[in-house]
């Protein structure tokens, strides 16, 4: 069952793919990326969940919170066109 969700979830960030490659403006793109970051950080969760391994849900704890203050910057960045302001 959790080897069915992560393919699935694999799956999934191909198909976001095609708008991180395609995608009609920059917005789309940096939404895909983020998206599928998060799916992959989610087939790593559960991976460590499948072997139980406990480092892996500490080291995706922490990829999840790079991950907030990356959409933070490029939304900051996006609404003032500059980063320090």
């Amino acid at each position: 069952m959790i080897i069915g969700m992560a393919i699935f979830l694999v799956i999934l960030a191909m198909i976001t793919s095609y708008r991180l490659i395609i995608g009609p403006t920059i917005t789309d793109r940096l939404i895909a990326a983020d998206t599928i970051i998060i799916f992959i950080s989610l087939v790593i969760l559960l991976l460590a969940l499948y072997i139980n391994i406990e480092l892996l849900i500490d080291i995706v704890l922490a990829y999840a919170i790079l991950l907030f203050v990356d959409v933070l910057i490029f939304a900051k960045y996006f609404e003032y066109k500059e980063l320090y302001k």
